[in-house]
């Protein structure tokens, strides 16, 4: 089992310094990736509230969110091997052609290590903000996989569709990794499942799903597989766990490798550590929780 840690680009604990110092430290500590998430604004009365408070608002302490992709490429100067996640970009807000293009040429710098999650998103005010319409935007997250898989893979791409249109042309450079970046389709519900049989390389739950519901979920994942032909052992498994627990104590450990272990039954081949949401831990917790997980839980997970 692969580890990432969430990197401090949200809320206060969000600076230059601690973005580098945890990017640099789980590197070190032998983490697989680093990865960041994607919010543009947060409305100041929300229509879609935001499930992880009370009253549906986010707390003024964690408004502050930098640029994931610019983060991304950041700490890509300042690291050698960690892999670069999303977790996850929402497709309706950029256009696909932008984003294989800073994709590309983010895993060019990086030497191959980008990885590419995606979701349609849920905050409605952000789609107003952007223009466009949160209704359609299942339909226009397929459109968009098909064109960046296009535009990544394809010598003279091109492609008509409802939502977008490219004559053909030529694009590059394309992505280093070959046939092109992992692609994890981020969400819990069963649109997404067909999503990523469909096109994606894995299934990135976006909430926590406990072993019993993953396993629940996991079976629609095959008969979407199946019925566009694919293998499902093709498709790779990672969690997001929200709320990563500060491993105090052995038996919460135990507790943390056993769970772990649960999932690793179900095939899950990489999990990371989110500690920005629902409430930001400080970074001297993050670098604790760090060093836990490295010496405790991933030597009994690999």
């Amino acid at each position: 089992m692969q580890f990432g840690f969430a990197l401090p680009h949200v809320g206060v604990e969000a600076n230059t310094d601690a973005i580098v110092q945890v990017a640099q430290r789980a590197e070190a500590l032998g983490f697989d990736s680093v990865w960041v998430l994607d919010r543009l604004l947060w409305p100041l009365n929300p229509t879609t509230k935001y499930a992880g408070t009370p009253d549906g608002r986010l707390p003024k302490e964690m408004q502050t969110v930098y640029d994931p992709l610019t983060v991304l490429t950041f700490v890509a100067a300042r690291t050698q091997k960690v892999k670069l996640g999303t977790s996850v970009l929402v497709a309706p807000y950029r256009n696909p052609v932008i984003m294989a293009k800073i994709g590309a040429t983010l895993d060019q710098l990086s030497g191959g290590r980008f990885i590419f999650g995606v979701g349609v998103g849920w905050n409605a005010e952000e789609f107003t903000a952007v223009g466009e319409p949160m209704h359609e935007r299942g339909r226009m997250t397929d459109e968009y996989l098909q064109v960046v898989k296009t535009l990544w893979t394809a010598d003279e791409p091109s492609f008509t569709g409802k939502y977008f249109h490219i004559p053909a042309a030529v694009f590059q450079p394309k992505p280093r990794q070959k046939p092109h970046p992992p692609i994890w389709i981020g969400g819990s519900v069963r649109a997404t499942l067909r999503r990523a049989a469909k096109y994606g390389t894995g299934w990135h739950p976006t909430t926590r799903l406990s072993p019993t519901a993953m396993a629940t979920e996991l079976e629609h994942l095959r008969q979407e597989a199946e019925g566009v032909g694919r293998n499902p052992a093709e498709i790779e498994l990672s969690l997001r766990w929200n709320a990563f627990p500060r491993l105090t104590d052995k038996a919460e450990i135990a507790k943390v490798v056993d769970t772990l272990g649960e999932y690793r039954k179900l095939g899950v081949t990489h999990v990371f550590c989110e500690m920005n949401i629902p409430s930001q831990q400080p970074l001297a917790v993050m670098l604790e929780t760090m060093e836990k997980v490295a010496a405790e839980v991933m030597p009994a997970m690999r």
